[in-house]
């Protein structure tokens, strides 16, 4: 999938512990709308599948269907909107974002339980909204992604979260390894689990996900933490995001992060996933350093060979 990203505000009506771009650290916009439109405008005819906005919080802008208004206009097949859900809550924004294009919501869910998730992202309430959002959305049939961020707060229930996701009728699951940048950085010893700590759960919520016939994909986890679920990485697919960002125009996302975010240690230097996997973000290898990761084969003899024909025949 080809796709135009654009962080539309660096505002959020959360205050999540774990934010990637630091929108709890923020009392004022920087981002200049003016360039979001001409960034908008001006790539509209380079055969981009979709147009995707992200924030901060990108349904509070307040010139947000203005936005969508001239997305639609010019030509892109399908607008995406990374968000908490909290808005969502209001059907009369669903149902006027479905009219301007968008077709894809990609949801914030970080817990199966409202406290847990409103003590996540400093919100009160939120967590109800968020699931009235994710019900609006799919009775309008608007596709919606979920995407959970795991920590140690929601790591032993993640298939609690499959579980509720599952029902509220959410196609695509996703699930995110900390990046301990922005205020992630910050509160990385206290939210920020290892591997070992993930990998039970999350492969508990994988498995329950893929017989219930829906699309997993994993992020941020270098491929021998998970090596039984190779197939399902982000890396894994073919997606092509120029994004800009802040005033900056990243020509392809996927190779800024593997590039800047993530870097390759002596466990890596044998390891046959090497030449795809996208390495170990930096701060958490600065931070734990590196006898967590071990190099793996792809041969089917080693008992952590991927289970590649397994994963295939469950989605």
């Amino acid at each position: 999938m080809k796709v135009l990203s654009a962080h539309i505000t660096d505002l959020c009506n959360s205050r999540c512990t774990f934010c990637v771009v630091g929108s709890p650290l923020y009392t004022k916009d920087t981002v200049d709308f003016d360039s979001i439109l001409s960034f908008i405008r001006e790539n509209s005819g380079g055969g981009f599948d979709a147009l995707n906005l992200h924030g901060g919080e990108p349904t509070i802008h307040p010139r947000l269907f203005e936005l969508l208004q001239i997305a639609k206009e010019v030509g892109y097949p399908g607008v995406h909107i990374q968000t908490n859900g909290i808005k969502m809550s209001d059907r009369d924004f669903v149902e006027r974002a479905k009219t301007l294009g968008v077709s894809r919501f990609i949801v914030s869910l970080h817990a199966s339980q409202g406290q847990v998730q409103d003590a996540l992202t400093d919100t009160n309430g939120g967590w109800k909204r968020t699931l009235a959002g994710i019900r609006n959305a799919v009775s309008l049939g608007i596709e919606v992604r979920t995407n959970t961020v795991i920590t140690r707060q929601n790591c032993d229930t993640l298939k609690d979260i499959a579980i509720l996701a599952c029902g509220l009728g959410v196609s695509h699951l996703n699930f995110s390894n900390i990046q301990p940048v922005g205020s992630a950085f910050l509160s990385f010893p206290k939210v920020a689990p290892t591997f070992a700590e993930m990998r039970a759960p999350l492969n508990s919520a994988i498995e329950y996900a893929l017989a219930q016939k829906r699309t997993v994909t994993i992020e941020g986890f270098p491929y021998c933490t998970l090596p039984r679920w190779q197939a399902l990485q982000l890396n894994e697919e073919q997606r092509e995001i120029r994004m800009l960002i802040r005033g900056r125009i990243i020509d392809s996302y996927d190779g800024f992060m593997n590039s800047s975010s993530r870097n390759f240690g002596p466990p890596c230097s044998s390891c046959a996933a090497k030449s795809r996997c996208g390495g170990v973000y930096w701060e958490y290898s600065a931070y734990r350093g590196w006898t967590e990761f071990t190099p793996f084969s792809l041969d089917a003899s080693d008992e952590r060979s991927v289970d590649l024909e397994r994963s295939e025949c469950l989605k």
